[in-house]
This record gives C-alpha cells, structure tokens and sequence, in this order.
C-alpha cells in the first residue's frame, strides 16, 4: 500500500508541527484514520484523539501557516521523498518498533530489507585502537553483503561510512537533522554524506528539512539507527555516551548487541564493558556477528620482512597501533632510521599509519 500524494502531503504537514511526534501521529491515525482529517480537525476532536487540549490549541495556532502543498514542492526541489508508515518501502525492521516515526525524509535509495543490517556505532572520539577494530569489522561486513547503518557523526560514525564505500558496500546514514544540505551535522561530513548518496545509499531522518541539529534530538536519531538494523555493534563508548543509548534502544526492540571489548584502563573500553556485563555479545571478528559464516576471515599478511631494520621493526609490530617511540626503544635502532624504515614498509602497503606516530601491520 502506498498513500495518495494529497494524503502524503497531509501526513508531512502534521509532523512539521513538532509536538506531533511518533506517539502523538500514532493517536491522531487510529483516530482519523487520515492525516487530512487529523489536520483539519477542530481543538475538541483533537482532544476526543487524545491530544492535550494546549497541545491541541496550540496546533491550531501554528496549522495556519503550514501548506501542505508548498511542503511537498520544496521536497521534489531537494530531492527529498517522504516515506510514511503505510507505504510499501517503510523499512520492516524500523515498522516494529512501538515508536516508529510517522514519516521519515529520504535521500537516496533504501536497500533491500531481506539485506541484513548491523547499526555501528561508537566514541566521536575515536582511539587508534578503535580505527583500526572499526576498519576490520565494517570491511568483512561491508564484503559479505551487509548493510552498514550509522549516524554520520565524527569518529566510528564516519569511519564506518568511509570503509563501507571503500569496498563499494551498502551504508544509511540517520541524522538527528534535517537531510537538505544545509542542515546536515556535522557540516564537515557533507561531502561524506554525498558520497554515500553517490553509492546508492541512503540519507533518512524523522526530522523536517531545515531543522538544526539539536541536541535533544539525538536520542530520537539513535532509537532509528537501532530500530533500522538487525543489530548494534559498540565498538567504542564512554559510560555516558549516545552510544549507549542506542544499544540500549536496540535491546528494548529485541535485537542483538555487540560490544568490543578493550583495555580496562580505556575510558572509551568503559561503555563496552559494560554493556558486555549486562550481557550483550563480546566481539572480536566480524564472524561473531549474527554468526556469520559467509564473513570472511582475516588473512594473515604475507609480507617478508628485508633487511635487518625493516626484520626488527616487523617483528616488533603487530595489528594493534604501537608508537614509534616504543618502537625505537623496543628495536634500539636510531630514531631516524626507524622512521625511514616505517615510511618504507608504509609504501610497500605492509605497514599502516595511523596518525600521531603510531604504527602497526597493515
């Protein structure tokens, strides 16, 4: 089933007032039973709905300057489609959820839901430690056909996006933003949000275009990236981390966590750990994922040491970032010739960089 335009327009219309959220739409629908009567309704048959009478008085005020045709014309112009509960493409998974959004604005292509989906989420500010797990998992996700969601935010956010298109694999990024141009956060990952929309990936929001990026309106944003997938991975989280709420919106929606467990003297381990405690799954390969057979495993790297420099430095690196200083002290090799060396294995592809002078095998 898919509504008419003019009832589409209508549903749009109602969610621009912003009091009228996923509890309050889900009312006024049971109710009306369309969203054209929902709008034009009267203070007392919104309050027979179950509307609160201010809330309702208040509608009232504010419906007079909303057009639901004029909301439909600038989506066509941002190239925006609105997907509302009862259309065909409404993602499954996010449908069952007892706080589905209404209407979710859509940029883009949403993938085949018989896809499986894995939500990746973690610290803005990412360790080394993280990158690299981060990296790993999404690229033998990605590789094995599933769908990487996130929220577009700096650290693992990003890092889960950037890997997926780099292996040409499938990402949604959620925003707790409008999904027009101007209003997606941070605005230093627009270019990253362009390129997944040139993958043939997606952008989704419950949020109207124009709407900034406020911070009450995360929380709303993580119960989506839970709700869309079949899973939550954690990879990095302080305790007090919007992380943590979406794994904790997953577990209320009955679907798995996955935690990466870390060092115990990590601020970022802390979340994680704790969620392991609580009994969310410990990952250390994308293979523990869902079980995932199909997942290839990781591949030991073929590279052969030459010389007695690049043997001493080999040797002493391992997949998990090490500085160069604990290098040089590790190999005794003179801090210049260390870093040559390290610049060497770099181009020869058998050694990553990680920023910061940290080190480790590719």
């Amino acid at each position: 089933m898919n509504l008419s335009t003019e009832e589409k327009a209508y549903w749009v219309a109602l969610v621009q007032f912003r009091s009228f959220g996923a509890v309050r739409m889900s009312r006024l629908m049971r109710h009306f039973g369309s969203g054209k009567r929902a709008f034009t309704s009267s203070a007392g048959e919104l309050v027979e709905a179950g509307i609160e009478p201010q809330i309702a008085s208040r509608f009232l005020q504010e419906r007079i300057h909303i057009d639901p045709e004029a909301l439909m014309r600038e989506l066509e112009i941002h190239g925006v489609q609105a997907v509302t509960l009862m259309d065909d493409i409404y993602p499954p998974l996010l449908k069952e959820i007892y706080d589905a959004p209404a209407v979710l604005f859509l940029r883009g292509r949403l993938p085949d839901p018989g896809k499986r989906h894995i939500a990746v989420v973690g610290s803005r500010k990412a360790s080394a430690y993280g990158i690299q797990v981060t990296q790993e998992m999404v690229t033998a996700l990605s590789k094995a056909g599933v769908v990487i969601v996130s929220g577009l935010a700096y650290g693992i956010d990003a890092i889960a996006h950037d890997t997926t298109l780099s292996t040409d694999g499938t990402t949604i990024a959620v925003l707790g933003s409008g999904v027009d141009d101007k209003s997606i956060y941070p605005s230093q990952n627009r270019a990253l949000a362009s390129r997944i929309l040139a993958s043939g990936g997606a952008l989704i929001s419950e949020f109207p275009l124009g709407t900034n990026p406020l911070k009450q309106h995360f929380p709303f944003r993580n119960r989506i990236i839970a709700g869309i997938a079949n899973g939550t991975l954690v990879v990095e989280a302080a305790l007090k981390s919007g992380s943590l709420i979406t794994a904790r919106c997953a577990l209320e929606s009955g679907r798995d966590v996955y935690a990466v467990p870390g060092s115990i003297h990590s601020e970022t381990s802390q979340g994680p750990h704790n969620l392991i405690k609580l009994g969310a799954t410990p990952v250390t390969c994308a293979q523990d994922l869902f079980g995932l057979e199909d997942v290839p495993a990781p591949v030991e790297h073929s590279y052969q040491p030459r010389g007695e420099e690049e043997t001493a430095l080999w040797n002493r690196l391992t997949t998990s970032p090490i500085h160069i200083d604990e290098l040089i002290r590790a190999t005794q090799l003179p801090p210049h010739k260390a870093g040559s060396t390290l610049t060497m294995l770099e181009i020869k592809g058998a050694v990553r960089h990680h920023g910061g002078n940290f080190y480790s095998r590719a």
